[in-house]
């Protein structure tokens, strides 16, 4: 337990420091994006826990369900990201996180190291059940049963666990940043740069994967498209476009922030990017915010039967029957 801030180590600035305008915009930008996007995503999930119990086919596919897990880990990460960087790196509670002191800072730590390839298994898997939707249309649900997506839940979270236990074996010391705020590091820089090594080496395989397997499914879906040759059916071949489009733009989405995280990494643990900890700390930390945050649009964005769920339970519009369709739903 620290007792005097004033005690604890100052951060030792590498480089020009960070302009305090500019990180105060980006900050409060940021601050208020969190503030929307938490209540959001939770209202959001909820309402597609809400579908799930009542039955509602089109939103209780395994597809549906792994997002339920992605955004366990995603609001995980944005609530550690706050309350265990953000919010005492401004100087806020210090007090508490003094008397914490190394609890606070391995517990922090963990999360942090954990959440970050727990979020890279969630979208592996999510793209994984997309491929296999596709490479086998007849056995799918088959082979996304409940029994067998258990494997899938396990996948999502257990390796990112197992990984962030290897931050439990080096001591953590909290440093003071210019703001009188604290800031928790390791103390072993060489155990530190070795983790960036190996989370971008993770990361450049998780990016390697997505765009192979996303790439693969925009050539499958334009093979299928373009198989349409029936006037009659000219209607469903322009739904078939349409989701594609949607799965283009959204894969895409999710692929460019994977690589900016794996590009942060990399170049930061190699040093080639040479910058300050707060420099750092305030591209890390907005690149979190934006990988944990932007699925609840996403979800919002591309697909119709949710949306359509959620205002139904809002009273915004009127829930009627729509005619089943031979068209494989890919959002």
């Amino acid at each position: 337990m620290v007792t005097d801030l004033y005690s604890l180590p100052v951060v030792v600035q590498i480089g020009e420091p960070l302009d305090e305008t500019l990180e105060k915009v980006v900050e409060t930008i940021q601050f208020s994006i969190f503030c929307f996007t938490l209540p959001f995503y939770t209202f959001v999930i909820y309402l597609l826990l809400d579908a799930q119990s009542r039955g509602i086919e089109e939103l209780s596919t395994p597809f549906f369900k792994l997002c339920v897990t992605t955004a366990i880990v995603d609001i995980w990460t944005l609530l550690n990201n706050y309350f265990g960087a953000m919010f005492p790196k401004w100087g806020w509670g210090t007090r508490v996180y003094l008397f914490l002191d190394g609890y606070y800072s391995h517990t922090y730590l963990y999360f942090a190291w954990t959440s970050g390839i727990c979020q890279a298994m969630c979208v592996s898997v999510l793209a994984t059940n997309r491929l296999s939707a596709i490479l086998f249309p007849h056995k799918h649900y088959q082979m996304w049963n409940s029994k067998r997506l258990r494997i899938a839940y396990a996948v999502q979270f257990i390796p990112g666990m197992l990984a962030g236990t290897a931050t439990l074996f080096d001591t953590t010391q909290l440093y003071r940043n210019s703001k009188n705020g604290v800031i928790p590091k390791f103390r072993n820089e060489n155990l530190t740069t070795y983790f960036f090594l190996i989370a971008g080496a993770f990361l450049t395989l998780v990016c390697l994967y997505l765009i192979t397997a996303y790439c693969y499914l925009l050539v499958v879906l334009r093979k299928n498209t373009k198989a349409i040759k029936n006037t009659a059916l000219q209607k469903s071949r322009t739904q078939i476009k349409k989701k594609e489009m949607k799965l283009f733009i959204m894969s895409s989405i999710t692929v460019a922030i994977q690589i900016s995280a794996l590009c942060l990494f990399v170049s930061y643990a190699t040093s080639i990017l040479v910058i300050s900890l707060d420099k750092f700390y305030l591209l890390y930390n907005a690149i979190s915010d934006i990988y944990a945050g932007i699925n609840p649009y996403l979800l919002w964005i591309f697909s119709d039967s949710l949306r359509k769920h959620i205002l139904i339970r809002m009273g915004l519009k009127k829930g009627r029957r729509q005619p089943t369709s031979s068209i494989v739903t890919v959002i």
